[in-house]
């Protein structure tokens, strides 16, 4: 199996989705199916650190990631380095995306909206300026080019000064972006009640989904 993925939900953002957030952390077991429709097994452990929660995952090797909550659905980012960043973007009308993004190494999360200047109204695959603030709250803009990448998303973040590569992937209205280039992945899961997690997971550099659901011990 050549899939090390790992989840972690953030803080939540109301009253009814802290009272799902103060659930997670404890020990998972990990089922899933890679991009070839291997299963695969693993363990799991979330604990909670500030404004995140991080999350170890492990099937003989160790890896960690970050994620954000927002509603029922749970983004996560995952790989080896703080080069792994998330994105958890609400797709809303009018060619907009807007939400909080963070990294593997920070507790606390920044906010980023883009804005579409090119491409179709009603496909999410175009051209958009961004503004933002980081977690320290240093403001910052850019252009952020999202294209088609089979299953996936090719998402391109540039400013003045710097060019971030990602990979997205889409559930209903929301946006899961990863950055960081080779080795950072992207999760995102909805939430059941009874406690259990599932949704896809994809890879820098390949446009294939694979499948995984976490279950509480």
């Amino acid at each position: 199996m050549n899939h090390k993925h790992f989840f972690v939900a953030a803080a939540a953002l109301a009253l009814s989705t802290l009272a799902v957030a103060q659930s997670l952390p404890g020990n998972y077991v990990v089922t899933g199916k890679d991009f070839d429709g291997q299963p695969y097994t693993g363990s799991l452990r979330i604990t909670e650190a500030g404004q995140v929660f991080r999350l170890t995952y492990s099937d003989g090797k160790t890896q960690r990631g970050m994620g954000i909550q927002r509603g029922n659905q749970l983004f996560a980012s995952w790989g080896p380095s703080n080069k792994c960043t998330l994105s958890a973007m609400d797709i809303q009308a009018g060619g907009k995306l807007a939400g909080p993004w963070g990294d593997l190494d920070h507790t606390t999360l920044g906010i980023e909206r883009l804005t579409k200047q090119a491409g179709a109204p009603d496909k999410l695959e175009g051209t958009y300026e961004s503004v933002g603030k980081d977690a320290n709250g240093q403001a910052y803009d850019g252009i952020t080019t999202i294209t088609a990448n089979g299953q996936t998303f090719r998402v391109v973040y540039k400013d003045s000064a710097s060019v971030y590569n990602g990979v997205g992937i889409r559930q209903g209205n929301g946006l899961a972006v990863s950055y960081g280039g080779a080795r950072c992945g992207v999760s995102i899961y909805s939430m059941a009640t009874d406690g259990s997690l599932s949704g896809p997971y994809a890879e820098f550099g390949d446009g294939r989904l694979g499948l995984e659901t976490l279950k509480k011990r």
